[in-house]
């Protein structure tokens, strides 16, 4: 089993995906009824509050399974911090979901995810989504980068357009109308229009199904797509090592993953020079950027005798700190203490 929950302050919705399903299912506080959303009552800053908001969706979720049967599970989070991650992460620990298999996204990236995983009619072209809370419509449509694998995409606010220029500035095969009902009047001046060449469909369950379609990937351990959004590395970042007498690159990160769960610490043995070459490719094809840090006084050493300990630290998407220590070769070569710093930034 795997799920999707839609995270937000006013409500929550639930999706579920069972190996007997042959689609996500969203879940619903009455049988039969489509009225997905379930009211949030509580502070999503306060721990205890949270868990019991928790408890309270593990009770509607358990009819498709047990808890020790919950194999992936992706939040879609309106505001994503630390803080609320940590303390989500810790509420799902006490339903036997282990941290590597919870993950965080956006509704944008969820919006990737529902789109992408429909049939290739809809996928023709771009997709726009009309957003509809308390009246304001605000317009969003998802670029595809097909010709890559996976494919790259990105979502852009284009609510300043008006309909007509969108049509006519944007390749558009499908369109979704979601949040609150669309006034009668609204639908009717419209429709004719997002109905030309393209589909119209409408609902309030898109995230959340988006959000289980990322938890089945997941599982089957399929990238069907990259997303480029602002929380997201958009390169991949590669180290320049030597392979059977030959320069190249291997990658250390990569790239379309949250920043926040970009660190790595690795080790490697030094082969020539005491200089480290480092290179951010981006996935959308743009020209490669390298970064070349120094080692110097570090202490001499016969080749393949200086083991060194590489660490990255992002503080954002276009951003990361770059530490080596020197941890020497055992007992032959003692570690000294000598530590480098730098930095690694890369256009978003």
């Amino acid at each position: 089993m795997v799920a999707g929950i839609e995270l937000g302050k006013e409500y929550v919705q639930v999706c579920v995906k069972t190996e007997s399903m042959a689609e996500p299912e969203s879940v619903t506080k009455v049988a039969g009824a489509e009225n997905y959303r379930i009211p949030t009552e509580c502070d999503l800053e306060n721990k205890e509050e949270l868990q019991e908001l928790f408890r309270r969706l593990w009770k509607l979720i358990s009819p498709y399974g047990m808890r020790e049967e919950m194999e992936y599970l992706v939040f879609c989070l309106e505001e994503n911090s630390d803080s609320m991650c940590e303390m989500l992460i810790e509420t799902a620990k006490i339903y036997n979901v282990s941290v590597d298999k919870v993950r965080f996204v956006d509704k944008w990236e969820c919006f990737a995810s529902y789109v992408l995983h429909q049939s290739a009619e809809l996928l023709a072209h771009n997709s726009l989504l009309i957003e509809n809370h308390e009246g304001d419509k605000k317009k969003y449509i998802l670029h595809k980068k097909a010709r890559t694998n996976p494919v790259v995409t990105e979502v852009r606010n284009i609510s300043e357009k008006s309909l007509e220029d969108v049509f006519a500035d944007h390749g558009i095969s499908s369109v979704f109308l979601v949040g609150d009902d669309f006034e009668d009047d609204w639908m009717k001046q419209n429709l004719k229009l997002l109905r030309i060449g393209r589909r119209v469909f409408a609902g309030k369950n898109l995230f959340v199904k988006g959000a289980c379609y990322q938890a089945m990937d997941l599982k089957a351990d399929i990238k069907s797509f990259l997303y480029l959004g602002s929380e997201k590395v958009c390169c991949n970042i590669a180290l320049k090592v030597e392979e059977n007498g030959k320069d190249e690159y291997i990658s250390i990160v990569d790239g379309g993953k949250n920043w926040y769960e970009s660190n790595v610490s690795l080790e490697v043995l030094l082969l020539g020079e005491p200089v480290l070459e480092f290179a951010m490719i981006p996935i959308n094809g743009k020209e490669k950027k390298t970064a070349i840090l120094h080692l110097e006084e570090l202490p001499a050493r016969p080749k393949k005798t200086t083991r060194l300990r590489i660490e990255l630290e992002f503080s954002d998407a276009n951003r990361a700190k770059l530490t080596v220590r020197d941890l020497g070769f055992g007992e032959i070569f003692p570690q000294s203490d000598m530590v480098y710093e730098g930095e690694l930034q890369w256009e978003q």
